[in-house]
């Protein structure tokens, strides 16, 4: 009887932790979100991307991609995140276009 106990103990346990993999690794969710904001303004000529968070992020925020590969997450509502976004923004509108 006792041994039987420890069987379906270990049996359970291994389905558990079986099933944490496969939910971590099922691939849904959100690929980048925020959880904490830079504190000061970061140099818009750093900057060589500039996305927003998904919607199933707990928090909304815009990540910043620098030249140096490092990524920043930044507060959206934040005037400096603003002026970035809209130099950022200008300076694609008036980058021409490859031609063919």
């Amino acid at each position: 009887m006792m041994m039987k106990m420890k069987i379906a103990l270990v049996a359970c346990v291994l389905l558990a932790s079986s099933l944490t993999f496969v939910a971590t690794n099922s691939g849904f969710g959100p690929d980048q979100c925020c959880f904490k904001f830079l504190p000061k303004p970061v140099s818009k000529d750093r900057v060589v991307a500039i996305k927003a968070t998904e919607k199933l992020c707990a928090m909304e925020g815009v990540l910043f991609r620098m030249k140096k590969g490092a990524v920043f997450c930044a507060d959206p509502n934040a005037q400096w995140v603003k002026d970035i976004m809209e130099a950022k923004a200008n300076e694609q509108a008036s980058t021409p276009a490859p031609s063919q």
